[in-house]
């Protein structure tokens, strides 16, 4: 797999040109399944038709749209597993690298990502999260913002594990918490009852304030300090898109 830590290739007009590093099997793993590349082309095509008869409002604008404004800003942005169908969707093709798990399940969400402009660093903490680590850091040390599922990749469903803060400690980046909230939905089945806005529904996406991790801070703090804070920063902006749209939704991006 290519390394996620390379600068991005631009196109003639400065844009950046989309690589295929996400067609590749994760490092160690076998070849793909045609059904999982099936599977995720359907899913990334569904997904595609669904969310573009969605309303979307940004509470607040990404970090890749500040730093277009001349801001020196950089961010680890800290989500539920459950925002994935809609969550990602602002962050397309600005260089964002996602944290996705290795195991079979992750292969169908890491194809879809890489085929809407993700960077992806492969592993988890119950597999491949050394490689992903250093993958992840590699990134963030090429300019990269961070997304990370903080209770992925099999729950228990919002809590926040230990590793985005690890993450945030080694890199130095702030973590940024994600709230989002849609007016009709559905839940799916799954361990983290995913999201999936109804058509033509209004999507909501409230980025807080940020929270840095020193480097020094010892593991005690980091599990019943940092843990905590970073949970209630996502609650209370997943409460704040919710008055947003109750409010009349604000302007969409």
């Amino acid at each position: 797999m290519v390394d996620p830590g390379q600068p991005p290739t631009r196109t003639p007009d400065g844009r950046r040109k989309r690589d295929r590093t996400w067609d590749l099997p994760a490092e160690g793993e076998p070849a793909v399944p045609f059904k999982v590349r099936l599977a995720s082309r359907l899913a990334g095509w569904l997904n595609r038709l669904m969310t573009c008869t969605c309303r979307q409002v940004l509470v607040r604008p990404t970090y890749a749209e500040r730093r277009a404004r001349g801001e020196d800003v950089r961010c680890i942005y800290a989500a539920w597993h459950s925002y994935l169908w809609h969550g990602t969707r602002p962050l397309e093709d600005q260089d964002a690298c996602v944290m996705v798990s290795s195991h079979k399940d992750g292969e169908l969400i890491a194809r879809m990502l890489g085929r809407r402009g993700f960077r992806l660093a492969r592993g988890s903490s119950t597999r491949g999260g050394a490689r992903a680590l250093r993958e992840i850091t590699r990134a963030a040390r090429a300019g990269s913002d961070l997304v990370i599922t903080v209770d992925g990749p099999k729950g228990p469903p919002r809590r926040v594990k230990p590793g985005i803060l690890t993450v945030a400690a080694l890199t130095g980046l702030p973590v940024v918490p994600m709230g989002m909230w849609v007016s009709r939905v559905w839940r799916l089945g799954t361990w983290d009852r995913l999201i999936v806005g109804k058509p033509f529904s209004t999507v909501v996406i409230s980025y807080g304030e940020p929270i840095p991790v020193p480097r020094d801070v010892g593991r005690g703090e980091l599990e019943e300090v940092y843990r905590a804070r970073v949970e209630a920063a996502i609650e209370a902006e997943e409460a704040n898109a919710r008055r947003v749209a109750e409010q009349g939704g604000g302007s969409p991006s």
